[in-house]
């Protein structure tokens, strides 16, 4: 009877320990499992996502595969394992799954967001790059602005200083202003005095 008490303990604490563990030796935990699981889905994509040849991606996949294996301190034999046992059990697979479907989205999240922080400088690098240019072609328009307005000073400098030189030449074929005035009054005398002559002639011959 002792001894039955015994084997029943030591089932019992056996049974404790599986149950405490979750999953029997040789199998990878859950926790685990899940990390391991969204590692090798990542590879799985990045492998058919370029066109490579079956070699290359042989090759390729095998590589990362050993390296991830070892990351984790397992191989592919346990991998294989694990997933066999795990298969047994939808409720225990499909909280692994959750994991995995979290961790990818994480990760895809985090790459979604470099991606806009690389496309929000790149434009922000466009944005400023065609400032400068609008400043460059802005500062461009105001000097040809500046040199067609000298241009214009200069043709009206030219164009005031070719008539200026005409009425220098007017002023010297035409008389004095004083000189003309002069030879008016001076007319205007000549007239005055012709008038008078010819009065003073009329009355000598009515006196006559």
């Amino acid at each position: 009877m002792h001894k039955y008490l015994i084997l029943f303990f030591s089932v019992t604490l056996f049974l404790c320990a599986c149950k405490s563990n979750g999953v029997p030796n040789g199998v990878i935990k859950p926790d685990v499992m899940a990390n391991l699981l969204a590692e090798v889905h990542i590879i799985d994509g990045s492998l058919y996502n370029g066109f490579q040849s079956p070699d290359t991606l042989y090759k390729y996949g095998m590589g990362n595969y050993l390296a991830t294996f070892e990351k984790y301190h397992t191989d592919s034999a346990t991998f294989r394992k694990s997933m066999n046992y795990y298969a047994t059990d939808p409720d225990k697979l499909s909280t692994i799954y959750d994991q995995v479907d979290a961790k990818i989205k994480a990760l895809s999240d985090s790459v979604n967001l470099i991606q806009t922080k690389k496309r929000q400088a790149t434009l922000k690098a466009d944005s400023l790059k065609t400032d400068s240019i609008k400043k460059a072609q802005k500062k461009m328009s105001k000097a040809e602005l500046r040199a067609d307005s000298l241009k214009k000073v200069k043709e009206q400098k030219l164009k005031a200083a070719h008539i200026v030189d005409s009425l220098k030449k007017l002023q010297i074929k035409m008389p004095k202003p004083v000189q003309r005035i002069d030879s008016i009054k001076k007319a205007i005398r000549q007239k005055r005095k012709a008038h008078i002559a010819d009065s003073l002639k009329k009355v000598k011959t009515k006196t006559s």
